[in-house]
């Protein structure tokens, strides 16, 4: 999922003619207080950040001149990490807010419109004591405006004219969603301000495989990556799939600069599987010996050897794992194809010892071309090199969990003995 910065999700909102306040985004102080200046105070200043609740937080503060606006940005760039940025806003006389957002129903397998005659940072809380209205849609019928004017007339405490303009947004609202391939759509509060409805914030998150579709919104292709920007090796794993779609080579940073891994005492290591199932069966095993992914992988679908290559040496490129294994489940897949894609990186990540890698790792080869695989390792050398461990169809993930614990126990005493 590709989650749009506020700013970014405006300019969308913009581009369907709803109405948004006046802004800049800036870099520094120095800019804001320039802006604060251009569009006349009082103003909003919001940091940009993926997550939520940024009011309660101290991410939105409230300037009523040029000076002030400055020293605010001031305090909210110490909270940002380098590169950040803020949005400087005109400040809206706010009548009444409302909550609308367009996303999928999973049950019904059909896009639904929400609204709210109460919008704000404590929507949650308020929606659990009154109704949220819904509204399904058929996804080849589309919405209409005078279904979304009908929808928005279930609020009773409207008028006729601003029923209509509400409608009006909705319909603009689902328009989006569906041009964007978007999973939300969702503006909270949307703020009725004198004869018009205006979108105070944005949230616009768009189905990170279809982002081929929409390179007018310069997104790099990734996989999630939560409520934080990708890094740059996820923004790397993105584009393998990009242009050849022979299989698919996921890849998540769980813990991207491990330390989270050291704060609670665990071994940080690199993982890659064929299958979701044997990743997760496989983790449960390795937790209680005391290892962590710092990445998950799943290179699932038959994917050709140059996939593996390259996603190999994404993984080999995080500085803090200690450790790697590839598993697989009974998959049809060419494993031969994989193995030889990941000897590859290897034997240009450790030119110097003929490809084998410098900490411990280990194949849990099952399914098509299992032997194959395994005989493809013996010819190169690797299979019988001092930190590698193989084990092949008859092996469950508790015996792949247990030997990879024996291989990394043997290679931290070597490490203590030669005095790494």
């Amino acid at each position: 999922m590709a989650r749009l910065f506020e700013h970014q999700g405006k300019r969308l909102l913009a581009q369907q003619s709803l109405a948004v306040p006046k802004s800049k985004l800036v870099s520094t102080s120095a800019e804001a207080l320039a802006a604060a200046r251009e569009l006349g105070c009082p103003v909003v200043l919001k940091i940009q950040t993926l997550t939520g609740r940024r009011g309660k937080s101290g991410g939105v503060l409230f300037a009523n001149g040029p000076e002030e606006a400055g020293e605010k940005a001031e305090i909210l760039f110490k909270a940002l990490p380098p590169g950040g940025s803020v949005l400087v806003e005109e400040k809206a006389r706010i009548e009444s807010e409302f909550y609308v957002a367009v996303t999928a129903d999973p049950s019904a397998r059909m896009p639904v419109v929400l609204l709210s005659g109460h919008g704000g940072i404590d929507v949650e809380e308020i929606n659990r004591s009154e109704s949220l209205l819904t509204r399904r849609v058929d996804i080849l019928k589309g919405l209409s405006l005078e279904e979304a004017v009908e929808f928005a007339s279930q609020l009773s405490q409207l008028g006729r004219e601003r029923t209509a303009s509400l409608g009006q947004v909705i319909h603009s609202l689902y328009r989006l969603y569906r041009s964007y391939d978007c999973k939300l759509v969702e503006v909270n509060p949307l703020a009725l301000c004198g004869d018009r409805f205006l979108a105070l914030d944005a949230r616009v998150d768009i189905d990170d495989d279809a982002l081929y579709r929409h390179k007018d919104l310069g997104l790099e292709i990734v996989e999630e990556s939560g409520d934080r920007p990708p890094t740059l090796l996820e923004i790397a794993a993105g584009k393998i799939d990009e242009n050849d779609h022979r299989g698919s080579a996921h890849f998540t940073q769980i813990d991207p600069d491990g330390s989270y891994v050291r704060s609670i005492g665990k071994i940080p290591i690199g993982f890659d599987c064929v299958g979701t199932g044997v990743s997760l069966t496989l983790l449960d095993e390795l937790a209680p010996l005391g290892y962590y992914p710092v990445n998950f992988c799943d290179t699932s679908g038959s994917p050709p050897a140059s996939k593996l290559y390259r996603i190999t040496k994404i993984i080999f490129s995080q500085p803090a794992i200690k450790g790697y294994i590839f598993g697989t489940c009974v998959a049809t897949q060419r494993l031969d194809e994989n193995v030889r894609g990941i000897l590859k990186a290897w034997m240009e990540l450790y030119p110097k010892t003929n490809g084998e890698p410098n900490i411990p790792c280990l194949f849990l080869l099952r399914g098509a071309y299992s032997n194959s695989a395994i005989e493809v390792l013996k010819k190169t050398g690797i299979y019988n090199s001092r930190w590698i461990r193989v084990l092949g169809t008859d092996a469950t993930e508790r015996d792949a969990a247990r030997e990879f614990d024996l291989l990394y126990c043997d290679w931290e005493m070597e490490r203590k003995r030669v005095g790494l």
